[in-house]
């Protein structure tokens, strides 16, 4: 079950990276998950497409940074 507030920050994440450039997101991937994309060969999602690959990489890093992120209560 999910919760509103997680809904509407994966709706943020999302927009955030639509929104950019293939060079913004290059830009943006932290140092593991850049290597993670450099070792992309294709899957069943993103077929062989590397920016959509990274894109989806860049979403889960941006979410699990949002989510650390300690709330108004600690």
């Amino acid at each position: 079950m999910s919760h509103w507030s997680k809904d509407a920050l994966v709706d943020r994440v999302q927009d955030d990276v639509c929104a950019m450039s293939d060079v913004q997101v290059c830009s943006a991937l932290s140092k593991d998950n850049l290597k993670k994309v450099a070792g992309f060969r294709g899957d069943s999602i993103n077929g062989a497409n590397i920016m959509d690959f990274a894109r989806d990489v860049l979403m889960d890093q941006l979410f699990d940074e949002m989510i650390d992120i300690p709330g108004p209560h600690g």
